[in-house]
């Protein structure tokens, strides 16, 4: 399973781009989206997500911070191609660059792991 991440700052595209998936072979069960307000308990939530994810620490909190002011849409791909497909719909909807400093043209994140059930970052409302 790959995860792959982009957080965005308004939570209109986030949404749009969850839309966008659903209608192109993905999943609900498959795609999470979580904004800004979710969940009382968001700051830690965030947090165990990332350092759960991600193995650098520092990054890990980078990525945390940027998720807890923004909106955050996961999508669990079962194949690299399904992941470069996410990732692609993630940066044309306006993914934010979390790496400034990497050359990389994605801003969205595929991250080779996978994320426990009670980790992951299910937004209020269900994705339908």
């Amino acid at each position: 399973m790959i995860t792959v991440i982009g957080i965005f700052d308004d939570v209109n595209l986030a949404e749009e781009v969850s839309s966008y998936l659903l209608g192109n072979g993905f999943t609900s069960e498959n795609i999470d989206i979580h904004t800004h307000g979710d969940q009382t308990d968001e700051h830690d939530r965030i947090g165990a997500f990332f350092t759960n994810l991600i193995d650098d620490e520092k990054q890990a909190r980078h990525f945390a911070s940027l998720g807890r002011s923004g909106s955050i849409v996961t999508v669990h791909a079962n194949s690299t191609r399904e992941a470069q497909e996410a990732a692609d719909a993630l940066n044309n909807y306006g993914a934010i660059d979390v790496n400034a400093s990497d050359d990389s043209p994605s801003h969205s994140q595929m991250i080779e792991r996978i994320v426990a059930d009670d980790i992951r970052l299910r937004g209020a409302y269900p994705i339908s």
